[in-house]
């Protein structure tokens, strides 16, 4: 129990630090106008307004969310360590691979604050509340690779610099959903070494396309149980073998 408290108090702090920033305000700034901008789009059709409301809307949560990954997860850790603050903590009898789950849970804890408030301001500002439930699958599902990609970048932080940890994080957020359409254009150019490297490719990265469920037609035609567990153990299986290599690499690193 006292181990899952200092990483619970490690996330906390960790947390009330980015709160106080002003780059947390900007990420909610930034999702108050994309939730107006679907209302502006809905706005100038009359038969498909739900369908803009929402899928700008919910395109705009995941956006923040992971943008709030990628952004505070690659420079969590590395923020600290040019602050000089890490140095308090290794002093004391914390193990790394706590400092490392902390840092991961206050990324998470910040996403779900976003979260539920982008999605609280898009069900008040609408006029349409029977899609409570897609909407809360949809969030859950942001909030799911929001967990792998954190765990990605802090893991990448640590063993490169943010802005490069950054740029490919993003990189591999965008790579977890575009694993369909490169098969597409790797069966039309019928090379069986590069459909073998895809095949690799396909196991070793994790698989967002599967649970995109921030689109209107899952308001109305929500997924089944068994996708839904299959996208929670999808998730933290990825997020747990993340978490591992970064308190693998932070065991390593030299902090001077």
């Amino acid at each position: 129990m006292n181990q899952f408290y200092s990483i619970f108090i490690l996330a906390k702090l960790n947390a009330r630090e980015w709160i106080r920033l002003k780059f947390f305000h900007i990420i909610i700034f930034f999702g108050l106008i994309f939730i107006g901008f679907s209302h502006m789009l809905s706005s100038l059709t009359f038969s498909v307004q739900e369908r803009l409301l929402y899928d700008f809307g919910l395109a705009g949560l995941e956006l923040g969310v992971i943008m709030i990954s990628s952004l505070i997860g690659t420079h969590s850790i590395q923020r600290e360590i040019d602050r000089k603050t890490l140095f308090v903590l290794l002093t004391r009898p914390i193990p790394r691979s706590h400092i490392v789950l902390g840092a991961w849970l206050s990324v998470f804890i910040l996403c779900i604050l976003f979260s539920c408030g982008f999605l609280f301001s898009l069900i008040i500002s609408s006029d349409y509340s029977n899609y409570t439930l897609g909407l809360g699958l949809a969030t859950f599902s942001s909030l799911l690779k929001a967990m792998v990609v954190s765990s990605f970048a802090i893991a990448l932080g640590l063993m490169v610099r943010p802005i490069l940890a950054l740029g490919a994080t993003i990189s591999y957020w965008i790579l977890c959903y575009s694993l369909p359409d490169i098969q597409f254009f790797i069966s039309k150019l019928k090379d069986d070494f590069l459909i073998r490297v895809f095949d690799v490719f396909e196991k070793v990265l994790p698989q967002f396309y599967r649970y995109n469920w921030k689109t209107f037609y899952y308001m109305t035609h929500l997924p089944s149980q068994s996708e839904i567990l299959w996208a929670v153990f999808h998730s933290l299986a990825w997020t747990a073998v993340w978490l591992f290599l970064a308190s693998l690499f932070f065991r390593r690193k030299e902090i001077v």
